[in-house]
């Protein structure tokens, strides 16, 4: 059944553009509505590709974007550096990534932020003998074909057609601030809401800001729970080395302050100030998103989102496809201020 997110939207843009509403609201404009903004706006390198809807995207792919583009990735898989076509490579982290059942237009999008974030590493010089490595904890995901078909066992087939043909679809396409490639960074799910760099890693990116992701509840992690008992969780967060915990575990858990994505910005415990990030980490929770709360001897945790929730969400990416948007506006709205640009036109000295 055709999901109702786009009506819903229409509905509150209407009403907006009513000019004493719209001036009344400017400042409290909901961020969905730039779902409708980024189509009626497009940026100024789309005008001579003007169509933003899926259908219009097919159309616009020539035949140069249905050949290998010849390039090779140098991939650290295991221990060793093999050279892969970049084809290939692209589909590959694509199904490993991206669940294959996904709409073609987040297939593509996963695609080129997937050849963004390999271009950007190799140009960073990360890896000295390699461009990439196949750890998704410093790289991205890759799966070999051999593992993939393991994966998909008889549907194998197809969704490597699929896969590739994103790949090929969106040939030589990278994403680009000021000229240089971004740090096209992804993850699962946000739990509504997506953060910023500033929030999560401490530099203000400009392109990596919060943005609304409505209609994740699909993703099998979107809201998850953990409890701890209180010997439990003094054991985890006294690992940290920097708390001692004393007395009533009722009285463990201080004051929490959250950043503009929803996220757990820091939180007091046994009087020592946490980030977000670092309880994440000593807890062994999906994401920063997070409330908790004790009772019946124990801290309950519920978490929404999986993953650091900077970039472009996957399962939001999803939705967005299924409701008719094109991988461009994906792209552009979970990157603010992003271009997409050819790669071969993009110097050293630029990409760097």
């Amino acid at each position: 059944m055709k999901r109702t997110v786009i009506a819903g939207l229409l509905a509150i843009l209407s009403a907006l553009l009513i000019p004493a509403a719209a001036a009344k609201n400017a400042a409290q404009k909901p961020k969905t509505e730039d779902y409708l903004l980024l189509v009626e706006q497009p940026a100024a390198s789309d005008a001579a590709q003007s169509a933003e809807r899926p259908e219009a995207a097919a159309a616009q792919t020539g035949s140069a974007a249905q050949t290998d583009s010849g390039g090779t990735v140098r991939l650290l898989d295991g221990g060793s550096v093999q050279t892969l076509d970049e084809t290939a490579y692209l589909t590959c982290v694509t199904l490993s990534e991206m669940p294959a059942s996904f709409a073609p237009e987040a297939l593509r999008a996963q695609a080129v932020a997937a050849r963004t974030f390999a271009a950007k590493q190799a140009a960073a010089g990360k890896h000295p003998d390699a461009d990439v490595c196949s750890d998704s904890a410093c790289c991205q995901a890759y799966l070999s074909p051999e593992a993939l078909r393991a994966k998909y066992g008889d549907n194998f087939a197809a969704y490597w057609d699929k896969a590739r043909q994103a790949v090929l679809d969106t040939a030589d396409e990278v994403l680009v601030y000021g000229g240089a490639l971004i740090d096209a960074t992804y993850f699962s799910c946000s739990g509504g809401s997506t953060e910023s760099a500033l929030a999560v890693w401490g530099s203000d990116v400009p392109y990596l800001q919060s943005v609304e992701s409505p209609g994740e509840e699909s993703a099998p992690k979107f809201e998850t729970g953990v409890t701890y008992s209180a010997e439990e969780f003094k054991t985890r967060m006294e690992a940290s080395g920097r708390v001692r915990l004393a007395g009533k575990p009722e009285t463990w858990l201080g004051a929490a302050a959250h950043t503009d994505g929803g996220g757990v910005a820091e939180m007091t415990v046994g009087g020592v100030l946490f980030t977000g990030a670092e309880l994440r980490s000593l807890l062994g929770l999906n994401s920063t998103k997070f409330t908790v709360q004790y009772g019946a001897g124990g801290f309950s945790f519920d978490v929404l989102g999986y993953g650091h929730r900077v970039g472009m969400s996957q399962y939001g990416a999803e939705e967005m496809a299924e409701n008719g948007f094109s991988y461009r506006v994906i792209l552009r709205y979970y990157y603010r201020g992003a271009d997409i640009k050819s790669l071969s036109q993009i110097s050293s000295g630029q990409a760097g």
